[in-house]
C-alpha cells in the first residue's frame, strides 16, 4: 500500500518499478506523486497551484532584477542625468533580456534545484560582505563593492559546482577526484571534491577586497594622487566635493582648471569667498573712508 511518495508501491502506477530515488528524481517528488498518485482532477489544481507559485516568484525576481539594474546600474553608474522615460525603456528591454536568460538557464541546466543552490552560495559569498560594509564599515565606497563582488564571484566560481557540471579552475588545499556511476546508463563521472573550506574564504576575500579599494581610492582622490576627472563613477569626489576643493585643488594645484573643479556647495562657495578676502583690511579701509569723510563736513 502506499504510505508516502518515496515509499510507494511505484509496480502499481504508471510511473514504473523503479523508484524515484533510484532515478535521481527525489527533488521532483511532488509533480510525480500529483501525475501518479493522485486523481486526476486532483493533479490539475495541484500542479497549478505549484505553477502559479513558481511563476509569481519568476515574475517578481525578473521585475526585480530589471529595476535595479536600471536605477543601480545604468542610471547611477553610467547615466546619472537619465529621464523617467528612459529609465523606464531600460527596465522594459532588461525584462525581456533577463527572460530570455532565465528561460535559457533553465533548459540547459540539468536540475533547478542547482540554480537554487548556487544562487543562495552567490548570497552568502557576495550580497552578505556588501550587507556587512555598508552596515559597520565607514567609508567604503562604489570602487571597492565592485573590487569585493569580482573577487568574491571568481574564488566561489572557480572552486566548481558538481550541481552545474561546473568544473573547477581553481584546485583548493585538500582536493581530491571521485567517481560516480550513473545507475541507469552506467557511465561513470569524475567529480572534482572540494574539502576546503572556499566558500567562507571567498565572503571574507570579498569584505576585506571592498573595504582595502575602497579606502584606497578615497585616499587617491582625497590626497590628490589621482586628479577628480578620474572619479568616473562618482563615489568620492561627487561626497566629499568640500574636502576635494580644499585639499586637491586649491593646495596642490597651482593653476585652477575649471574642468577639474567638482560641484561646490552655495556653503562652500562663501567659505571659500572669504577664504580668497582679506575682511580686517576691508573693514580698516572702510573705518578710515568714514572718519575722513566725517572729518571734511
Amino acid at each position: 500500500m502506499i504510505n508516502n511518495g518515496l515509499l510507494s508501491d511505484w509496480n502499481q502506477t504508471s510511473y514504473g518499478s523503479v523508484p524515484p530515488t533510484e532515478k535521481d528524481e527525489s527533488d521532483m517528488i511532488l509533480p510525480i506523486v500529483l501525475q501518479h498518485l493522485c486523481p486526476p482532477f486532483i493533479s490539475f489544481f495541484g500542479l497549478g497551484a505549484v505553477s502559479a507559485a513558481v511563476m509569481s516568484s519568476a515574475d517578481s525576481s525578473i521585475l526585480s532584477a530589471s529595476s535595479m539594474f536600471a536605477r543601480n546600474i545604468y542610471q547611477l553608474a553610467f547615466r546619472q542625468s537619465a529621464s523617467d522615460r528612459e529609465i523606464v525603456w531600460v527596465m522594459r528591454i532588461t525584462i525581456f533580456v533577463f527572460g530570455a536568460l532565465a528561460t535559457a538557464m533553465a533548459l540547459l541546466t540539468g536540475t533547478v534545484y542547482g540554480l537554487w543552490y548556487l544562487s543562495s552560495d552567490l548570497v552568502y559569498v557576495i550580497i552578505f560582505p556588501q550587507l556587512i560594509s555598508v552596515l559597520f564599515i565607514k567609508g567604503t565606497n562604489t570602487y571597492g563593492s565592485v573590487a569585493g563582488y569580482i573577487f568574491g564571484l571568481l574564488l566561489r566560481i572557480g572552486g566548481g559546482e558538481p550541481y552545474l557540471k561546473l568544473p573547477p579552475f581553481i584546485y583548493y588545499p585538500g582536493w581530491y577526484e571521485e567517481e560516480k556511476v550513473h545507475h541507469l546508463t552506467k557511465e561513470v563521472e569524475h567529480v572534482v571534491v572540494q574539502k576546503f573550506p572556499f566558500k567562507t574564504v571567498a565572503m571574507l576575500a570579498s569584505l576585506l577586497g571592498n573595504a582595502v579599494f575602497s579606502y584606497t581610492a578615497k585616499y587617491l582622490f582625497e590626497s590628490g594622487t589621482l586628479s577628480p576627472k578620474y572619479d568616473f563613477l562618482n563615489a568620492v569626489v561627487a561626497k566629499h566635493s568640500k574636502e576635494i576643493m580644499d585639499k586637491t585643488i586649491l593646495v596642490s594645484n597651482d593653476n585652477i582648471i575649471l574642468s577639474e573643479m567638482a560641484p561646490v556647495k552655495p556653503r562652500t562657495a562663501s567659505s571659500l569667498a572669504g577664504t580668497f578676502m582679506n575682511k580686517e583690511v576691508l573693514t580698516d579701509e572702510r573705518e578710515i573712508s568714514t572718519e575722513l569723510n566725517n572729518e571734511c563736513e
